[in-house]
């Protein structure tokens, strides 16, 4: 499980910097286009959305394996430890519940969206919904595993 996690991060973490500068070209140009021309791309603006959804989707995916996530516990650190380990098992459980509704109603959204047309590209919006259910889901797998690491250390 390990290796195919590690192939899914390496993936979702290339796919997202592939994203990310593509994003960052494409605002560039749009900025260039616009101030140094007067003219602006039709196409720049949904790209650039499209883009950004997926940078966020799989990065927050990856940050969901490497365990990077923001957690406030000024409180959790004043439990014992026996009830800071149940705390924080409880709130990967709660998490790892939303991130599934999260994959359903994503799976919802994107069967929606399908016949749906972006309004410059003229692409399926389903291609930018798909993002939620795919990067909700590996970040499931990735928390799962997590959750497994944690009991085989207990």
């Amino acid at each position: 499980m390990l290796f195919r996690s590690d192939r899914l991060e390496r993936a979702l973490s290339a796919l997202s910097s592939v994203c990310l500068a593509l994003l960052a070209v494409g605002v560039f140009a749009q900025v260039v286009a616009r101030y140094a021309f007067s003219v602006t791309p039709v196409w720049s603006e949904e790209v650039c959305r499209i883009l950004l959804v997926w940078t966020v989707v799989c990065g927050a995916a990856v940050s969901v394996r490497g365990n990077q996530h923001i957690r406030v516990e000024f409180i959790s650190d004043r439990f014992p430890p026996a009830l800071r380990r149940a705390w924080h098992l409880f709130l990967d459980l709660a998490t790892l519940v939303f991130f599934l509704v999260v994959v359903g109603a994503g799976i919802e959204a994107v069967k929606f969206n399908h016949g749906i047309r972006t309004v410059a590209l003229q692409w399926p919006m389903s291609w930018l919904m798909a993002a939620i259910p795919l990067g909700f889901a590996a970040a499931a797998a990735f928390l799962v595993e997590r959750l497994w690491r944690r009991k085989g250390a207990s």
